[in-house]
C-alpha cells in the first residue's frame, strides 16, 4: 500500500510539470489499453482500480504557471495536447462506461474509482464539454445531478446506475441497463481489439503504436437510449410514470403550462393530418395527466380558465376528431372540470354545450359520460339550459328516454338530466311545458320523481285529459318521429349562432297529428 501511494504521488507530481507530463502520454496510453484489453478483474497488471486511479492521476488539469525548466530541453510539440484530452479521443471514458454498467465483471471498489474519474473529467477546463456530452449520450440526461457528485460521492452514481426506478422524475430499468450493455459492448469491441495489439507492440519491444481514435463527436447518431429518450418527458415528468402516479407531488403551476403547451402542440399536429400511433398515444397520456391533476387537485381547473385553455378540452368533441379513445378521455377531463361553477359559467359564455349535445345522436361507446357532462352543467348554469331548450336538445333527449332499446342506466340518466332542466329556477317551466307538449300532460309531475319511477310510468299506458292515448304504439311513434328530427339537427346544432331556436315548439304538433292520421287508417 505504500508503495502504491508513493508511485502514485510520484506521477501526480510528474504530470504537473509539461516536460515529464508529455513523455507520459504513451504510457497513459497503455495504461489505458490495459484497462480495455483486460478479460478477467485480476488478469492484467496494475488491477482496475489501480489502472483508474493512475489515469485521474493523469488526467489532472495541468496547473497554471508551470516551471520553466531552462537546464532540460523541451521535447517536440508532438503532445501538446493535455493527456486528458488524448484518452477522451482514445475512448477511455466508453472503457469508463463499460466499468460503470458491468457490474458482474468489476467490483464495487473498481466501478466507483471510474465513477470518480468520470465526475473529475466531466469537471476538467480540458475535456469536461466532450466528457459530459458522451456520458449524457449514454446514459441519458438523468445521469446529471449524479456526475456533479461523483468525485465526492461516487457510490451515488453506482447506486443511480443498479437501482431500479420507474416514477415521474426518474425511469431507469434492467431494460435501460440491458439497452446500454448493448451499445457499449458493440461500441468498445473495435476498441479492445486495438488495445490488445497495443500491448502485445510493447510486449515486443517495439515503438508505442498510434492510439485508438474514437469519434465520439458522432456519437449521437450512433445512439439513441430508445428506452429513455422515446418516453413522453414534458417538464421534468415522465408523463406516463405520472398517469400511473396519479398523486405524485408536483409543481403545478410550471408543469401545468407546459404540459398544456405540448398537448395543443400535438393535437396541432394531429389537426393538420398527422395522425401516426406514436402521436395519438402522447396525446391520450397527455389529457390522462390532466384530467389526474384536475380530479385531485380541483383549483386547476382556475388554472386552465386563466390559461384560456378549456376550449381546448371541448375541441376534442369535434367531428374531424376521430380517435375514440381521445374523445373519451376527454370527456372524463371535461367532467371532473365541469364541478367548478367557473367552468360551467364559462361552458355557457362560450356555448361549448354545442359540441357536446350532438354527441348523443353521433357517439354510441361513452353515453353516459355525455349525459353526466351535460348534467353537469345544467345544475350549475341556467343559460345552459335555455340554451339546450334553443337547440332542440329536449328532441334528442325525448328520443333516448322513450327508447326501450338502450339500457335502462342510460335511459335512467336521461330523466335524470330532464328532471334537472325541469327543476331549474329560470326556465323550469317552459322545459317542462315542452316535455308535455312532446309526450303527455300527465309527465308534468313525473320529471320531479326519481329515475326509476319516471322509467315505469313512461313505460306504462296511461290516458291523459287531453285525449292522448299513451301506449307501446304511442311509444314507438313518437321514439322514431323525435329521431329523426334529432339526427337531423345534430349538425345544425355544431354550427348553431347562440339565437336562433333551431327547433320550435309547435313542430311536437306534429306528433300526434301524425297518430291520428295513422288511427283513421
Amino acid at each position: 500500500c505504500k508503495l502504491k501511494q508513493v508511485v502514485l504521488e510520484v506521477i501526480h507530481e510528474f504530470s504537473k510539470e509539461m516536460v515529464f507530463s508529455n513523455l507520459l502520454h504513451p504510457h497513459a496510453h497503455l495504461l489505458h489499453a490495459v484497462l480495455a484489453a483486460r478479460q478477467t478483474p485480476t488478469s492484467q497488471v496494475p488491477d482496475a482500480k489501480l489502472n483508474i486511479h493512475l489515469l485521474a492521476a493523469l488526467c489532472k488539469d495541468p496547473i497554471r504557471g508551470v516551471r520553466k525548466l531552462k537546464s532540460i530541453k523541451l521535447p517536440s510539440q508532438k503532445h501538446k495536447r493535455p493527456i486528458a484530452k488524448e484518452l477522451v479521443q482514445g475512448g477511455l471514458i466508453l472503457t469508463l462506461a463499460k466499468v460503470l454498467i458491468d457490474r458482474k465483471f468489476y467490483n464495487m471498489d473498481q466501478r466507483k474509482e471510474a465513477a470518480k474519474l468520470c465526475g473529475e473529467l466531466c469537471a476538467s477546463a480540458a475535456v469536461g464539454k466532450d466528457a459530459s456530452m458522451i456520458l449524457n449520450t449514454i446514459f441519458s440526461w438523468q445521469i446529471k445531478p449524479h456526475l456533479s457528485r461523483a468525485v465526492s460521492r461516487p457510490e451515488g452514481l453506482i447506486d443511480f446506475i443498479d437501482d431500479t426506478v420507474d416514477s415521474p422524475t426518474v425511469y431507469w430499468t434492467d431494460e435501460v441497463r440491458e439497452e446500454i450493455t448493448g451499445f457499449i459492448s458493440k461500441e468498445v469491441a473495435e476498441l479492445r481489439s486495438h488495445s490488445e495489439d497495443f500491448i502485445i507492440s510493447v510486449q515486443r519491444g517495439d515503438p508505442f503504436p498510434l492510439p485508438y481514435t474514437w469519434h465520439y463527436s458522432r456519437i449521437r447518431q450512433r445512439f439513441y437510449l430508445k428506452t429513455v429518450q422515446s418516453r413522453l418527458y414534458v417538464g421534468g415528468i415522465f408523463v406516463e410514470s405520472l398517469v400511473n402516479n396519479p398523486y405524485f407531488k408536483l409543481k403545478t403551476k410550471s408543469f401545468t403550462m407546459e404540459l398544456l403547451a405540448a398537448l395543443q402542440q400535438r393535437f396541432d399536429n394531429y389537426l393538420s393530418g398527422q395522425k401516426d400511433s406514436k402521436l395519438i398515444g402522447e396525446i391520450c397520456l397527455l389529457i390522462q395527466a390532466l384530467s389526474n391533476m384536475v380530479t385531485n387537485l380541483p383549483h386547476m381547473v382556475e388554472q386552465l380558465l386563466k390559461m384560456d385553455k378549456l376550449q381546448l378540452v371541448y375541441r376534442f368533441f369535434w367531428e374531424d376528431v376521430t380517435e375514440m379513445k381521445m374523445k373519451s378521455l376527454a370527456l372524463k377531463l371535461a367532467n371532473s372540470c365541469a364541478i367548478n361553477d367557473l367552468a360551467a359559467r364559462h361552458v355557457a359564455q362560450q356555448r361549448l354545450i354545442r359540441v357536446v349535445l350532438p354527441l348523443l345522436v353521433t357517439e354510441t361507446d361513452d353515453l353516459e359520460q355525455v349525459i353526466n357532462l351535460i348534467l353537469q352543467h345544467v345544475r350549475r348554469s341556467s343559460a345552459v339550459v335555455d340554451q339546450i331548450r334553443m337547440m332542440g336538445g329536449l328532441v334528442i333527449l325525448g328520443s333516448m328516454f322513450v327508447n326501450r332499446k338502450l339500457k335502462n342506466t342510460l335511459r335512467g340518466l336521461v330523466a335524470s338530466l330532464i328532471g334537472a332542466m325541469t327543476n331549474d329556477a329560470m326556465y323550469g317551466q317552459d322545459i317542462t311545458d315542452m316535455m308535455c307538449e312532446m309526450f303527455t300532460s300527465k309527465f308534468r309531475g313525473a320529471f320531479q320523481s326519481s329515475a326509476s319511477i319516471v322509467l315505469k310510468f313512461c313505460d306504462r299506458d296511461h290516458l291523459d285529459s287531453k285525449g292522448r292515448y299513451w301506449n307501446r304504439h304511442k311509444r314507438e311513434l313518437v321514439q322514431a318521429f323525435l329521431e329523426k328530427h334529432a339526427h337531423a339537427l345534430a349538425p345544425q346544432i355544431k354550427l348553431w349562432n347562440g339565437t336562433q331556436e333551431l327547433f320550435h315548439t309547435d313542430q311536437l304538433n306534429l306528433i300526434w297529428k301524425e297518430e291520428n292520421h295513422e288511427s283513421k287508417k
